[in-house]
């Protein structure tokens, strides 16, 4: 298998091709007695190594944190022991042919690398596909188990009462990896979850879902349809994400230090993580903006204000919540009213249709 690597002085970063891959590797070391820690991104980003628009590539479940010095040694020397092949990762900009005393290659000129590389023209740039995701949102690919629990770390001190609650679905002692039999009912869940959304987008009727984008859209005077993404790199404001084959908008708001175009790049890029696809029920979960790719997304309108948070939840409210991909209610209270109300004061869920209903009506026909 072909491993990425970066390196910095702080520590050796080892990238595999996917989120098992990273977990069996992982679990190879630290049963060997190899010390592997998780992965985090602050040390690139200070470096200025991460490539503007490009962050999300740093993906923690497919990525080993070796160390450094003698451990960083012993631990690269038994992933090539086992017949891994390490070659630089494209963010590195000082390539030696050794790293910690282990050979390093070039990234092979033409290659495939970790994460797929499927590129479209689209709204002015290039986009590309990650972590083989393709350019579209696919049945396939959007329940990849991945056994690492993307909550943030804690411990038992902070929630006993909890904590032992959700013991059962962790297989280590501090709860980050979770077990193979949660893992297999959250993919059936979120599939038949996948389902319903699907089916429920299959009954919008597309003539209404124009008639109510150009409504929104036209309630607000300074808001124009995008072709150059390009354009409103580092513009704050409100932006309108049309997935047409869908009929389903996700509106966003974003401050000047990201701008419209990264934050619209930073949903096209993300990966809705496996252990959250699941959001309320399984009967009433929206998918996630995160889990559709670049190419689903067919408009985009966006509107220049420094006080977009303000207006995110005025202009969501503005289309039927049918055609909405947004999880929760926006703007800049929904973090007050979590606080006051727990998620699910804040929570926005879907009615899709009943299943039964709709194999009877195939019967039927």
């Amino acid at each position: 298998m072909d491993l990425e690597i970066t390196a910095t002085p702080r520590e050796t970063l080892v990238w595999a091709p996917t989120a098992e891959a990273a977990h069996e590797l992982r679990v190879r070391l630290a049963d060997d007695g190899y010390l592997v820690r998780d992965a985090d991104p602050w040390e690139l980003q200070q470096l200025g190594l991460v490539t503007d628009g490009d962050h999300l590539e740093f993906d923690p479940a497919r990525i080993l944190d070796v160390t450094i010095g003698p451990d960083a040694n012993a631990s690269l020397h038994a992933l090539v022991d086992d017949g891994h092949t390490l070659l630089w990762h494209r963010w590195q900009t000082q390539r030696a042919r050794k790293v910690w005393g282990v050979p390093v290659a070039l990234p092979h000129r033409g290659g495939p690398r970790a994460g797929g590389t499927d590129t479209a023209p689209h709204f002015g740039a290039t986009v590309r596909s990650r972590n083989g995701l393709g350019l579209k949102l696919s049945r396939d690919t959007y329940a990849t188990i991945n056994k690492r629990s993307s909550m943030d770390r804690w411990t038992r001190e902070d929630n006993p009462e909890l904590w032992d609650r959700l013991d059962h679905i962790y297989e280590d002692a501090e709860h980050r990896i979770l077990t193979d039999e949660w893992c297999e009912a959250q993919r059936i869940d979120a599939l038949a979850n996948y389902d319903l959304n699907m089916a429920h987008f299959a009954s919008l009727d597309p003539g209404e879902f124009e008639v109510a984008l150009q409504e929104a859209v036209s309630s607000q005077a300074d808001m124009v349809e995008v072709t150059d993404l390009s354009q409103w790199d580092g513009v704050p404001g409100l932006y309108v994400m049309v997935l047409d084959e869908f009929r389903q908008v996700y509106v966003g708001a974003t401050n000047e230090s990201i701008g419209i175009a990264k934050r619209i790049r930073q949903h096209w890029t993300g990966q809705k993580q496996f252990d959250r696809l699941i959001w309320g029920s399984v009967e009433t979960s929206i998918l996630s903006i995160n889990s559709f790719r670049a190419l689903d997304t067919t408009r985009i309108f966006a509107m220049k204000t420094t006080s977009s948070f303000d207006e995110e939840h005025p202009l969501l409210q503005r289309f039927p919540a049918k055609f909405t991909l947004n999880r929760i209610i926006g703007g800049r209270d929904a973090a007050r009213f979590a606080g006051i109300l727990g998620m699910r004061g804040v929570m926005r869920t879907r009615e899709t249709p009943d299943t039964t209903e709709i194999v009877d009506e195939e019967v039927s026909t």
